[in-house]
């Protein structure tokens, strides 16, 4: 069986990985979104949940209703005996980590071992369905690639780049927020130049969707290349 080639792609805040995602999946290759990922194990997994209620108290929780977290109030008497019932709200948590560097830290070492193993579960679940592919890929959408030092779980990562005056409107325009709050959604990752720096590839996703789509082939192309000399070898 040829081996599944594993590509992450990250970029900053709103730079265009979901684009390149759907551009990926238009050309028929499997994508993980990370982000996805996080808002399953929120709802679904208990050994996330139960280690967020540890640290994070019941006032991170909504009871659970249908797919959807209601805005009802949280029983006082919750607890881990009982959270199956209930969600994480990310509002509510985003609320506790977003000015608390500590809070923030506790969360992630909660949150991204778990988003590891998920996709990893994902991954090789795929691999069945791509071994006959001309190339066995899936890719997988991680904003916080680098800073969660995720690097060796791919053999090649994609950084999105985008004008950084863009990504501010879009920003404002999609969410709604100050300046001041876009400036510190874009501090709390890395500068979009150290990304590139440490990407294997980099796409420019500045201008039209066409032009990003055919950075998407000529990498791809690359990709279809290296993998058949490997086989070749």
């Amino acid at each position: 069986m040829s081996k599944t080639i594993v590509l992450g792609i990250t970029g900053t805040i709103s730079s265009g990985k979901s684009l390149v995602g759907k551009i990926l999946e238009d050309k028929g290759v499997p994508v993980i979104d990370t982000d996805k990922v996080v808002h399953s194990l929120l709802q679904d997994d208990l050994k996330t949940k139960s280690a967020i209620f540890e640290t994070f108290g019941p006032a991170v929780f909504a009871p659970m209703e249908g797919d959807c977290a209601s805005t009802q109030p949280v029983p006082p008497l919750l607890s881990n005996a009982n959270l199956s019932n209930f969600a994480v709200d990310r509002k509510a948590l985003g609320l506790q980590v977003f000015n608390d560097s500590s809070l923030k830290a506790k969360l992630e070492a909660i949150v991204h071992p778990n988003v590891i193993l998920r996709c990893r579960k994902l991954i090789q679940d795929l691999q069945n369905s791509l071994k006959d592919k001309p190339l066995p890929m899936v890719a997988v959408l991680v904003p916080l690639l680098f800073e969660a030092h995720l690097e060796k779980e791919y053999d090649q990562i994609w950084s999105v780049y985008t004008d950084e005056e863009i990504i501010r409107e879009r920003l404002k325009r999609r969410d709604g927020l100050s300046d001041s709050e876009v400036e510190k959604r874009l501090r709390a990752q890395l500068p979009q130049e150290e990304k590139a720096r440490r990407a294997d590839q980099v796409i420019d996703n500045s201008k039209s969707k066409e032009e990003t789509e055919h950075q998407v082939d000529v990498l791809l192309s690359k990709l279809q290349k290296s993998h058949r000399y490997g086989q070749e070898k």
